[in-house]
């Protein structure tokens, strides 16, 4: 499944090497400072270096290059939101009140890696941000998302496949505080502690039994208050207690093992772990101006520590790998004003096997940007200087006419009339001439000369619009700018088949605020691009009934949509308070087991509810006919055999409520075989 590669020994080496780096500050610090130097330890969040002169040979004569403050800007979000590089997070928490905003984004593709034949790639997403409220603390965060893409070789199709083939994964949340302390000139030591909140499958919500967590220690060392070297190294350890298995349950004897592969990776299933990391980078602010660049690398190790997934133990051919290693490399380049551009990737050197985590791509290719700022800024006054020259002489000069006006207008929208705020009316080819909109939706343009001016105009959930004004003197030109709204769109995929998984070209109607209708083609495939809200979806075919199911279309979402088309069930019936089979449910003593008809009339029951979504709870009640110490726990079993099987056709789980009441509420008295045959029963009753 995944290429094995021989472990160098980067991490023996780079280890070596960072112990001879700590070795320096030692010899240091047996020599004289020179007169008036910083002797105090600096906080983490403002440490102090230059360029200068390396130490002399001999200790004593040593002198400390002159301290220099750090550039703020240089402190940016790794891609989980800690002050770092891209995985490796630093032992600094950056300047006091200071705020880092990043986003990012990733990519990979290859044949061959998961399934032989497949074609897999993948997307992710994700916004970081980093807060530092004191010197030695900092709070960060992180939202992942990822688009995995499994384009399968349909020569090498097996039916029992069941994952699609785009699995996306959205609003993956990462918290957590890290701290930061000096502990000598240019060290610092730290520790963090992180949360990773993963997104529910099955719904839009988080899965709090997926919740993992990671902490351990950090330490950086920086060579430009040492020997003016700019050259930074970085260490890092920490635990992951990884739960990220509880979001699916791959021990289903009817998942097949590409399926397993496929999802695993989609949803980065793995273990507890220890993690190892090792870094460097280089900042060249003072040698590449305008532009300062920072170059870095890093090189990671991972080592499993729960036992392998059950659902993974035999697969033939797969790699027995507890551990991986990868490295990476890349740059940053603070383009404007703080603004800092970056790219980077990583490369594969050792994999796991599937049994204990998802397998590590051969490279993955990052890019983003970065931007720091300085809340304190907002709270500083500004001065503004300004020249006024005054004719003097024997009269008063005449006030000199304006030679210029502006424009003075309203925004609007053309839904409904009403005034659009913060809208952002610009003067195209003129800098610093954007104002925004008030409350009421007027504005007033900077001073412009006689003339045409176009002014562009946009405002969050509009469509943008340029309008061209003819400016006059003596008079500003009022004008009034309507804007379109949006029409937001998601876009739902399916398929529609029949009882038997045969494709069927169906019609299908979306009835909503407006109707829209789409075809399923010969492999029963649909698919449409729809105005966001509810719809009413009904598939029709000239020899089924109709079918009719919900569908919610949210803003740039993609949902999947599986519509089964079958002959009704006249044995299911809908009453006032639950469902009523022609042929009740029946357990027999011991283990519970649906037979062939049980499973037929339960079918019945997955199409009354797909068809009635008012029904908000289905309430499975298991009862005996006499009552025993093992009763209870017998019906309990009944109840969630009963509740497996409907979840396992497609009914979700927050829909279902299964109890086992043992001999409790019996229909007739419990006297003979036919009377206890009757309490011996499945009641089915329903909530809206």
């Amino acid at each position: 499944m995944s290429m094995r590669f021989v472990r160098p020994p980067v991490f023996v080496l780079s280890l070596a090497s960072l112990l001879a780096l700590l070795s320096a500050p030692v010899a240091l610090a047996q020599g004289t400072p020179a007169p008036g130097g910083d002797e105090e330890p600096m906080p983490p969040s403002m440490p102090r270096y230059s360029r200068g002169a390396r130490p002399g040979a001999e200790a004593r004569a040593v002198t400390l290059p002159a301290p220099t403050t750090v550039i703020p800007d240089s402190f940016l979000p790794s891609l989980m939101g800690p002050i770092g590089l891209y995985h490796l997070s630093t032992a600094e928490v950056g300047p006091v009140n200071h705020l880092r905003l990043a986003l990012h984004g990733s990519f990979f593709s290859a044949s061959n890696f998961l399934v032989k034949g497949d074609a897999d790639s993948r997307v992710n997403g994700n916004f970081s941000f980093g807060y530092t409220p004191n010197q030695y603390v900092e709070i960060f965060g992180a939202v992942l998302t990822s688009s995995n893409r499994n384009h399968r070789n349909s020569a090498g199709e097996v039916p029992a496949r069941r994952d699609p083939e785009l699995i996306k994964s959205f609003g993956d949340l990462v918290l957590g505080p890290k701290i930061a302390v000096p502990i000598s000139r240019g060290m610092n030591l730290g520790f963090e502690l992180g949360f990773r909140f993963l997104s529910s499958i099955s719904d839009l919500s988080v899965s709090p039994s997926s919740t993992s967590i990671w902490f351990g220690p950090l330490y950086t060392i920086d060579l430009r208050p040492l020997a003016g070297a700019p050259l930074r190294f970085h260490a890092s350890a920490n635990f992951y207690v990884d739960n990220s298995g509880n979001l699916i349950n791959f021990n289903d004897a009817t998942i097949s093992k590409f399926t397993r592969e496929v999802a695993s990776y989609a949803y980065d299933i793995a273990g507890n772990r220890l993690r190892f990391g090792l870094g460097f980078d280089v900042p060249l602010e003072e040698r590449t101006a305008p532009v300062p660049l920072t170059l870095f690398g890093e090189y990671h190790a991972e080592i499993v520590t729960s036992g392998a997934i059950a659902a993974f133990k035999n697969e033939v051919g797969d790699t027995k790998n507890r551990d991986q290693q990868w490295m990476t490399l890349g740059a940053r380049a603070r383009v404007f004003h703080g603004v800092t551009l970056d790219a980077g990737t990583d490369v594969r050197l050792v994999s796991l096997g599937f049994q204990y985590g998802t397998p590590l791509p051969p490279y993955n290719i990052h890019f983003g940007l970065s931007y720091p700022l300085d809340i304190d800024a907002f709270t500083k006054p500004t001065i503004i200087t300004r020249t006024i020259e005054r004719n003097v002489g024997a009269g008063a000069a005449a006030p000199v006419a304006s030679l210029e006006e502006p424009i003075i207008g309203l925004v609007k929208s053309g839904r409904d009339g009403k005034p659009v705020a913060n809208a952002i009316v610009s003067v195209a080819n003129r800098p610093l001439a954007r104002v925004a909109t008030d409350p009421d939706g007027r504005f007033q343009t900077v001073m412009l000369p006689p003339g045409p001016a176009v002014l562009e105009v946009s405002a969050a959930g509009y469509e943008a619009n340029k309008t061209t004004s003819v400016v006059s003197l003596g008079q500003p030109k009022k004008i009034e700018i309507v804007l379109t709204a949006k029409v937001l769109t998601g876009n739902v995929r399916g398929h529609v088949v029949d009882a038997k998984g045969t494709p069927l070209q169906a019609s299908l109607r979306f009835s909503g605020a407006e109707a829209f209708a789409a075809q399923a083609d010969a492999t029963g495939a649909f698919s449409a691009s729809l105005p966001v809200g509810p719809y009413r979806v009904t598939a029709e075919m000239p020899t089924l009934p109709p079918k009719d199911v919900m569908l919610e279309i949210t803003d740039g979402h993609d949902s999947q949509l599986e519509i089964v088309m079958r002959t009704p069930n006249k044995d299911v019936a809908l009453t006032a308070d639950g469902i009523a089979l022609k042929f009740p449910i029946k357990f027999k003593g011991g283990p519970a087991k649906l037979d062939a008809k049980a499973q037929g009339e339960l079918d019945g029951v997955v199409d009354l509810l797909q068809e009635h979504a008012e029904i908000r709870v289905l309430r499975i009640e298991a009862y005996w006919d006499s009552p025993g110490k093992t009763v209870k726990a017998m019906t309990d079993g009944q109840a969630a055999a009963v509740k497996d099987y409907l979840v396992k056709k497609g009914v979700p789980e927050g829909r279902i409520e299964a109890v086992g009441l043992g001999a409790e509420h019996p229909l007739v008295p419990n006297i003979g075989p036919v009377n206890k045959a009757k309490n011996r029963r499945i009641e089915l009753h329903i909530s809206q």
